[in-house]
Parts: C-alpha cells; sequence; structure tokens
C-alpha cells in the first residue's frame, strides 16, 4: 500500500465508505486496484492468449491484414475477404465465422457485408443481408480529471520516472515504479444512496503528479494547455470521476462502401443533461473528501482549471459553473460497448441472441465488447474478457 493509497482509503471511511472487493458481493465502498499483470508486465489479450497459442497447428495469424466483409450465401456468412499486401483473400468457414473487431470495427465489418439498419444500408447502397441495428445504441463512460494539490512529495512525478536508478530497477528486477499502475484505489458510489442499485460514480485515485508530460495527454485547446501548465505542481496527485451508467447514446454509421474508409462515430456525449446533473453531484461527492481529516493532515486541496472563454465567467462553485466545467472539460473514458447489443430474438434493439449469434444468421458470432447489453458498471477489459471465454465454451458445446 502507497502513502496516498493510505490517505484516501481513511478518508474514505471517514464518509462511511469501508475497504471491499469490487468485484465481490458489494461494489459500492473503497477498493485496491485489480490488474492483470504479469512479471512486471500488463497481461493482455495478445500476450497472456495469444501469444502461447501462436504454435498450434490449427492457428495462423496474419499481420498488416484488414477485412473488408463478410461473405454470405443466403442468409448463411460463409467466408470472409480481406487484403494484404495489396492482394484481396477469401477464407471459407467449414463450420462458422467469429467477428471480434472490436465495438467500432464489428459493426463497420457487419455493415459493410450488409448486415445494419435497412435506411442506412439502402443510403449508401449496399445490399442489405439482414435489417439489425447494427451500430446503434453506442454507449460510452466519461471523465473529468482533477488536480489535488497537497503539502509533501508523495506522487510519482516526471523526475521520479526519469530516475535511472528507478529504470534500472525495473530492468533487472521488475519491481519499482514501472512495475506499479499508478492507481492508488477507488470509490464506487451510488449518488442516490440506493443499496440495490449499481453504482453511478467511480471515482479513481492516481499517484501520479499534476505535470506537464501528464497533461500533454489531452486534447485541450492549446490556449487552454499554456494556461493549465502554469498551475501544475509536483507536489499533487490527480482523480478521475468517472460517470457510470450514461443515459446518452451514440451511433456508429459508414461514411462510404470504401472497406478502408473510417466509420462516423457519433457518441452523442452529454447529449441526455441527467448525465450532466449526475457528474455534477459526483464533484460534489470529491469535495466532500476535501473536508475529511485524512486529506486535512496532507493538505490536499482541489485546484480550478477553469480559463478565459472557458467557464471563469461563472460564478465559482455554483452548480451552473460545473455544468460548464463538465461540458469543457470532462473526456471519454474509453469504455465503449453495446454497438452490436445482445438480447433475446423479439427484442427489436438486439443485434445478436444470448449466445452471440447474429439474428437471422447462420455460421456467425459476434464477440467483444460490442455485444454487452449496458455499459458494465466499471471498466471494460475483465468482462470483456469473460465474453470471450463464455464464447469459447458455446462453441465447444455445439462442436464438440
Amino acid at each position: 500500500m502507497t502513502m496516498l493509497e493510505y490517505f484516501h482509503e481513511q478518508a474514505a471511511q471517514e464518509l462511511g465508505y469501508n475497504r471491499i472487493d469490487c468485484n465481490g458481493e458489494t461494489q459500492r465502498g473503497f477498493c485496491r486496484i485489480q490488474v492483470n499483470v504479469k512479471k512486471g508486465e500488463r497481461c493482455d489479450t495478445a500476450s497472456c492468449y495469444l501469444r502461447p497459442a501462436l504454435e498450434r497447428k490449427n492457428l495462423q495469424v496474419h499481420l498488416n491484414s484488414y477485412v473488408s466483409k463478410i461473405l454470405f450465401e443466403g442468409k448463411v456468412a460463409r467466408a470472409v475477404e480481406f487484403s494484404k499486401d495489396g492482394v484481396l483473400y477469401k477464407v471459407y468457414a467449414r463450420k462458422e465465422i467469429i467477428l471480434s473487431a472490436g465495438v467500432v470495427g464489428s459493426p463497420k465489418i457487419l455493415l459493410s457485408s450488409g448486415i445494419g439498419p435497412k435506411h442506412h444500408l439502402n443510403d449508401i447502397r449496399i445490399p442489405v443481408v439482414a435489417d439489425l441495428p447494427v451500430g446503434e445504441n453506442l454507449q460510452d463512460q466519461m471523465a473529468m480529471h482533477f488536480q489535488v494539490a497537497i503539502n509533501m512529495s508523495l506522487s510519482t512525478t516526471s523526475q521520479k520516472i526519469t530516475d535511472t536508478e528507478n529504470i534500472l530497477q525495473y530492468l533487472f528486477y521488475r519491481e519499482g515504479i514501472y512495475a506499479q499502475i499508478g492507481v492508488d484505489g477507488m470509490i464506487f458510489i451510488n449518488l442516490d444512496q440506493n443499496k440495490d442499485a449499481p453504482p453511478d460514480i467511480q471515482l479513481i485515485f492516481l499517484g501520479l503528479a499534476y505535470e506537464q508530460g501528464f497533461l500533454d495527454g489531452f486534447s485541450y485547446k492549446e490556449e487552454v494547455k499554456e494556461e493549465l501548465v502554469n498551475r501544475t505542481d509536483p507536489n499533487s496527485f490527480v482523480i478521475i470521476v468517472n460517470l457510470l451508467n450514461a443515459k446518452s447514446r451514440g451511433t456508429i454509421r459508414l461514411s462510404t462502401t470504401c472497406p478502408s474508409c473510417n466509420p462516423i462515430i457519433d457518441p452523442m456525449y452529454l447529449s441526455d443533461s441527467d448525465d450532466v446533473e449526475r457528474f455534477v453531484k459526483g464533484i460534489r461527492f470529491l469535495q466532500k473528501l476535501q473536508e475529511t481529516k485524512s486529506w486535512k493532515s496532507i493538505g490536499a486541496t482541489l485546484i480550478r482549471h477553469d480559463t478565459q472563454g472557458h467557464c471563469s465567467e461563472e460564478e465559482y462553485d455554483k452548480d451552473e459553473y460545473w455544468r460548464c466545467m463538465v461540458r469543457h472539460f470532462a473526456n471519454q473514458a474509453n469504455h465503449q460497448t453495446s454497438s452490436c447489443r445482445m438480447g433475446s430474438y423479439s427484442d427489436t434493439t438486439a443485434v445478436v441472441d444470448p449466445q452471440l449469434r447474429v439474428r437471422g444468421i447462420k455460421s456467425l458470432r459476434v464477440v467483444d465488447a460490442s455485444v454487452m447489453r449496458n455499459n458494465p458498471s466499471g471498466n471494460t477489459n475483465a468482462p470483456t474478457m469473460m465474453i470471450a471465454e463464455k464464447a469459447a465454451d458455446l462453441i465447444k458445446h455445439c462442436y464438440y
């Protein structure tokens, strides 16, 4: 446990949130971060699933290849068309095709193949194979980053990151700051204090100083960045207020029949005003942490991030001020889901059935985060792996 994690946990307990296992029976409370790490490195699906299986005779992996569409015979998926090094190939399936191209890629391939909303496919002159709501119901979480100044050096700073001793400690022993994920715990809360409802706000405590290097990762306007750089401080840490279960819904559409062209992604962030209001309530909870004895003991103070023309004209700390800040400074959390939504056969919002089979189509499944019915109350990495594990069981049950 880091020193910052200790102070955060104590502050959470002062507000009535005890330590819990956020993957356990209850999710509301303070929990230590749980990650997929092996020998000091992120254990992602490529390194821990795919690479160990590369020597299998029944597996071929083609790099620098681009899938353009799925080919059908009537309502049966028969083959996949892809290009590599300027050559077009077709690979035929003996049993079925598994589409796992992600929340953007899977709907793009389905749409290009003629599976999607009939009116959209007709508009871009793609023959309709199945009229399904592909690309609808796109969901994501949104996040706001806050700088908290403190009176001591407890965070990971740019100086510590470039320190030779820290680098060598990781290279030789896989230990130290480079072996850490940089998150000092999380708090999950339900704003309405409803014990039966899932959490709708996630506070993530980053053990990183709010410095220029951190700020460079945001797509703010240059004049905003220049102003915020003047407020950076190595004696600080960062909190992310993450809005869960947002009500806003977006879409993914094709811009053209060109297979290599990017689709049109319209996330419709904050299109539902309730998302803004719940964000403001989440910020109000964050402010309560400043009043705890734990945070006061390290001088933890929120730093203002409004700039000229970006909410500075609003009266500070009023609800309207924070609504303005949310609309100007909230970012995507990159937890997109649900663009090929799962549901029953009678569900008009569903693209795949509970066995992940594309409705009305034979020999085609979608296996990735796009099939989630709704965005989960947390991160999407582990749930996506779970979907793949479940899909593997379903497929084995069908054929073995």
